[in-house]
Parts: structure tokens; C-alpha cells; sequence
């Protein structure tokens, strides 16, 4: 059974209003330096980019490859800005803030489809084009220039457009969870 994209929404929208009460007396992660670069490994890999804009505002970027994720494969580009609205643990060693925010997303992939022979039968090059919404928990260390992230993101599509076999095109789900876990060096 597939989930309602509305519905998914609507739980996260929820979440984030619980949690607001936390937030105003939290501070976000304090860097000394504003921009990190990194690796992500999940849906996508690839490269992650941070650019903080404050102590709770960030700009979030990353370019990578989703391979069979829910038969979606391909090239991924994502930018999301981010807050971090409450700070879940503070010790010595490191500060663990909660994130959440909201982007866009570009996934390019094309494939062929083989019969059950393993004929090759046609292409199928798709462009998915929507929102991305990643909620997440971060590991800002205190004594390295260094983050260690975890998060899920809401994805769904607003635009798919495909360049192959219409008369053997499949659609694909609108919406969508995406998962990655990552680790960022801070200039």
C-alpha cells in the first residue's frame, strides 16, 4: 500500500511543530568554520556540501548516484536549506543538533529493460524533477573540523519527463524516502 504523498507531509509538518517549543531556547552547532565537504553514502553517494548561514541556518548540496533505489537509478542533484532547531545532546566531545528542511531534487536516469529471455528490448531515460525534504541528526565534533550526519528525506516529484518507449514507459511512484549517512570536513 503506498502512502499518500499529502499524508507524509502532513506527519512531518507535525513533528516539526512538536519539537518547536525545544527550539526556542536551543542553539544550533557553532562552527569556526562556515563550509563542509564530504562524502554520502546511500540515497545518493556521492559528494555532500554544508554552508552555514548562522548558528541554526544552512545551505545543504550534494551530487550522486541512486542505484537500484526502488528502480530509480541514475544521477542525483539536490540543494536544501536547513534548519537546526534544537540541540538533542551537548556534551565535551561533540554537539548533536536536530535538523530539518526543504529543497529541490533532479534525478536523471535511463536504463533498458530485457525480456525475461535477457533480450535487451528498449530504453527508458526518465528526468524527475520535485521537492526534497530531509529531516536528520548530526554529530558536530568539537575537537576535529569534522560532521557525521544521518538523515531521511521526503521526496516527492512534481515534473517527470521521459525521452524513451512511451508505449512501454512504467511510472514511477511521485513520492518517495530517501536515506544516506555522511561525513563532512569543514574549511
Amino acid at each position: 500500500m503506498r502512502t499518500p504523498p499529502r499524508l507524509l507531509l502532513a506527519a512531518s509538518l507535525l513533528c516539526a511543530a512538536a519539537l518547536w517549543p525545544a527550539a526556542a531556547h536551543a542553539r544550533g552547532p557553532q562552527p569556526s568554520r562556515p563550509f563542509g565537504l564530504g562524502v554520502e553514502l546511500g540515497a545518493p553517494t556521492g559528494l555532500a556540501a554544508k554552508y552555514y548561514l548562522g548558528n541554526r541556518m544552512a545551505l545543504q548540496m550534494g551530487v550522486g548516484v541512486i542505484e537500484e533505489w526502488r528502480d530509480s537509478d541514475g544521477l542525483h542533484l539536490h540543494a536544501e536549506m536547513l534548519w537546526h532547531p534544537a540541540i538533542l545532546a551537548r556534551t565535551p566531545s561533540f554537539t548533536m543538533p536536530f535538523y530539518l528542511g526543504v529543497g529541490g531534487r533532479v534525478l536523471k536516469h535511463d536504463r533498458g529493460y530485457y525480456d525475461r529471455n535477457g533480450n535487451y528490448q528498449y530504453d527508458d531515460d526518465d528526468t524527475h524533477i520535485g521537492v526534497r525534504a530531509p529531516i536528520g541528526l548530526l554529530m558536530d565534533f568539537h575537537n576535529a573540523p569534522l560532521d557525521l550526519f544521518f538523515e531521511l528525506a521526503l521526496v516527492v516529484d512534481l515534473l517527470h519527463a521521459w525521452d524513451g518507449d512511451y508505449a512501454n514507459h512504467h511510472d514511477h511512484d511521485s513520492a518517495d524516502i530517501n536515506g544516506a549517512i555522511g561525513v563532512r570536513y569543514y574549511f
